[in-house]
């Protein structure tokens, strides 16, 4: 069997991306290790629940790497229509001020919060991460994740035969030439879109 993993957060940012055929019986093996490497990231807090007293001059976050969960950005929405302060919303939600900040721009309650961006060095451009999300990636590629049929692998392998070209092939499935490539290969296809394919990485 083929499996794909997406790792993305609740914004539905995708931070990593792993493909790859593994037998059935290793699958809950996999299972394990996934459910081992989640639980070490921190479980979001439920909202109300107060986070200790600390002096007002202290603005640690309760739980600074958890990921924004639907309820807390709609929380944070309320919070800033109703005027509440920055200050209360980091305390109310237990994340820093800056986060507060960053999320209030990321959902276009904001304006960009330039003064948190470190300066650069001279002639030195700002690093930017690479941010991606599954809905952008089917604007350019419909079909993208998206499981394969026999009867699609069958078409495949039939235009391969006639002679169409990986790029040709791509758009007709919807599906980016990398994920093309990798599914001729599988499929032992045979045509000048397989040898593409080969010279590719699939």
């Amino acid at each position: 069997m083929e499996l794909t993993l997406l790792v993305y957060s609740s914004d539905g940012i995708i931070h990593g991306e792993l493909t790859g055929e593994l037998h059935p019986h290793d699958l809950s093996d996999i299972g394990r290790l996934i459910t081992a490497a989640a639980s070490t990231y921190p479980t979001p807090e439920p909202l109300g629940a107060q986070p200790p007293s600390t002096p007002a001059v202290s603005r640690k976050a309760a739980h600074p790497r958890a990921s924004w969960t639907t309820e807390a950005e709609q929380h944070l929405r309320d919070a800033h229509r109703a005027g509440t302060s920055v200050q209360q919303m980091s305390v109310d939600l237990g994340r820093s001020e800056n986060s507060i900040r960053w999320k209030l721009h990321a959902l276009k309650l904001a304006p960009y919060p330039a003064d948190l961006v470190t300066a650069q060095p001279t002639g030195t451009a700002p690093k930017q991460p690479k941010a991606y999300t599954v809905e952008d990636k089917r604007k350019a590629h419909p079909n993208a994740y998206m499981p394969w049929t026999d009867q699609d692998e069958k078409d495949l392998a039939a235009r391969c035969a006639r002679g169409v070209l990986l790029a040709q092939l791509a758009q007709e499935f919807g599906r980016n030439e990398g994920a093309i490539a990798s599914r001729l290969m599988k499929i032992s296809a045979v045509g000048p879109a397989a040898d593409e394919a080969r010279e590719f990485g699939g």
